[in-house]
């Protein structure tokens, strides 16, 4: 009711003091009820309020996983490789390419290494 009348700060600190009470007595159900109603208002646990806008396209708009990837990728590294390296499945890591790609707006790896190199972050 707090998150419907705008009052976003009393919202966030009823939701911490409802999460600590659930926690103690392990219902995660309800820790997970709680946050999905609030989740709409954009109120989380921790958060001090909404989050801003990331970019959405250029270098800016890569994620820190995403990153490392394209480092990785401009290190001349093979998606298996970086699999390898990062710990993750070689169809996640080709979800990340494809991500970069398209906020790059690039239609290959090599132009992802141009923007690695462009960026100074190449080794």
């Amino acid at each position: 009711m707090l998150a419907e009348r705008g009052r976003e700060d009393e919202a966030r600190v009823a939701l911490t003091e409802a999460v600590d009470l659930y926690e103690s007595f392990e219902a995660q159900w309800d820790i997970r009820r709680a946050e999905a109603r609030l989740r709409p208002y954009g109120i989380r646990r921790g958060a001090g309020g909404r989050r801003q806008a990331r970019a959405t396209s250029g270098w800016e708009a890569l994620t820190p996983t995403e990153v490392k990837i394209a480092y990785l990728i401009g290190d001349g590294r093979s998606n298996p490789d970086v699999a390898a390296c990062l710990f993750m499945s070689r169809n996640t890591v080709q979800t990340h390419v494809s991500h970069i790609l398209a906020k790059l707006n690039a239609r290959s790896r090599a132009e992802i290494v141009r923007e690695v190199v462009r960026q100074g972050i190449a080794s």
